[in-house]
């Protein structure tokens, strides 16, 4: 049988907005339909009886997260979280540290088996949805109203698919260009305020230097598929792989041309570290760009809160930001923007335990944990920056343009919008595809070509 109707593919409406930062929102009608079971749902799991709260007995929760990165803050919440509630122990479990490629694999499989989990992390809206869509999370509605708030008056972000809610957001996180500002002095390069991914490439053409080993790269692109969608970031809203009427968007021009301009850095210029070597080496970008290894790096704000941890970190150079470029015809300021989730799996043994961490984790937590820019619905970037940057930032960031991005009227958000059953599918495809591109393993004619018929065949496998 086939396992998804494509008419009833759930989409997830998203709202971005933030107070004091400029930025523009995007928004998108959440669905009003009750979730009525989720008939359409593939997953056995059925959800563990709640056990009920004893006021005279402490109850573990088990959480799972791969930032294990944030270790040493999630303890501070954690410790926080339980001095306000005694009866409740928390347990953070990292089952892959630090890669939520393989976070994501793990928990997935855990879920499905039926692991007592109390709350996931989920690094995207997309990833959430798919769990929902599998019958893997349970909505939060009883505890919605049973604490007497109204969600969207408390979060700027929404987790409602079909009527109900399913996550407590924890950040959103814009993308730009981090850069080594002491290689841009060397350089003689002034920070960027509005530019072009062509102007990125002359930068990065005049910040590579040397040669082996001791190369130093201009630019970065890592392994996820972020990387492969740049180009399509500021000319199209929403998911990048869909057209507006729901359709496969991979003959998009803007797409074929971004990946010969990737290529074109990495295999011809020889300004970008070449895939290849990233995936035979297994580099981690946090280690390439604090080694003082690659100059600039595109990525998300929750990469604020760890320059500032030169221990873990070892840098003494100062840190500066540029907006992420504009490609071709796109809209200036535009820039990809995701958001982190912690949802209640059906096999939680403490559901309500759970959702009083997530829900302090996600509003009094995100100030002691100060991993990036919070969800709440008014957050005032004025507030939260302190606690991101630490109390002496000007020894390793450029506070100038933090804000100069960050607080930039153009800023817009531009979130994933559109999740369909099918596309945790599309995702691997894609990152599949253009690595063989990437690495000379097909051509981009055959890249796309192949995204487009095997993508196909991945839709109409949802199709009864």
């Amino acid at each position: 049988m086939k396992r998804f109707s494509k008419a009833l593919a759930l989409m997830l409406g998203i709202t971005l907005v933030f107070t004091g930062c400029g930025a523009k929102s995007s928004n998108s009608d959440a669905g009003s339909k009750d979730n009525g079971g989720n008939t359409n749902n593939t997953s056995t799991v059925k959800p563990t009886e709640a056990a009920k709260t004893d006021p005279g007995k402490q109850n573990t929760i088990v959480v799972y997260s791969w930032e294990a990165s944030l270790k040493e803050q999630n303890d501070k919440v954690i410790a926080a979280f339980e001095s306000k509630y005694p009866n409740i122990k928390v347990d953070m479990q990292y089952p892959v540290e630090n890669d939520n490629v393989k976070y994501t694999e793990k928990v997935d499989l855990l879920l499905l088996s039926g692991e007592k989990v109390d709350a996931v992390l989920e690094s995207s809206v997309a990833k959430c949805v798919s769990k929902v869509q599998r019958n893997l999370y349970q909505p939060l509605d009883q505890f919605i109203q049973a604490e007497g708030i109204n969600y969207d008056d408390v979060y700027s972000v929404s987790s409602q698919v079909d009527g109900s809610f399913y996550a407590c957001p924890i950040d959103v996180t814009p993308w730009f260009i981090m850069m080594n500002k002491d290689m841009l002095d060397d350089a003689g390069l002034p920070v960027p305020t509005s530019w072009t991914w062509d102007d990125y490439r002359e930068y990065a053409k005049k910040l590579t230097k040397g040669s082996g080993l001791d190369k130093i790269y201009g630019s970065y692109f890592h392994t996820w598929q972020n990387y492969g969608l740049m180009g399509v970031y500021s000319t199209k809203m929403d998911n990048a792989y869909y057209k507006t009427d729901g359709s496969l968007n991979f003959d998009d021009p803007n797409l074929k041309d971004w990946l010969q301009f990737r290529s074109d850095m990495e295999n011809v210029d020889e300004t970008s570290v070449p895939l290849i070597d990233i995936k035979t080496s297994n580099l981690a970008y946090r280690n390439e760009f604090f080694g003082e290894k690659v100059a600039m790096l595109p990525t998300g704000t929750w990469m604020l809160a760890e320059i500032k941890d030169a221990e873990k970190w070892p840098h003494n150079f100062k840190t500066c930001f540029a907006p992420l470029p504009t490609w071709g015809n796109g809209v200036e300021g535009r820039t990809f923007s995701d958001t982190k989730m912690f949802s209640i799996p059906k096999s939680s043994k403490y559901p309500e335990d759970a959702y009083k961490f997530i829900r302090f984790y996600t509003t009094e937590g995100a100030y002691i944990r100060a991993g990036g820019l919070t969800a709440e619905k008014n957050m005032n970037l004025d507030t939260i920056l302190p606690f991101i940057v630490g109390e002496n930032p000007d020894t390793l960031y450029d506070m100038d343009s933090v804000k100069n991005v960050l607080k930039n009227p153009k800023l817009e958000m531009n979130a994933p919008m559109t999740a369909p059953g099918y596309n945790a599918e599309i995702d691997s495809l894609f990152v599949e595809e253009i690595e063989k591109y990437l690495v000379g393993g097909e051509t981009l004619d055959d890249c796309i070509n192949n995204l487009n018929e095997r993508g196909k065949n991945i839709v109409d496998s949802f199709v009864e």
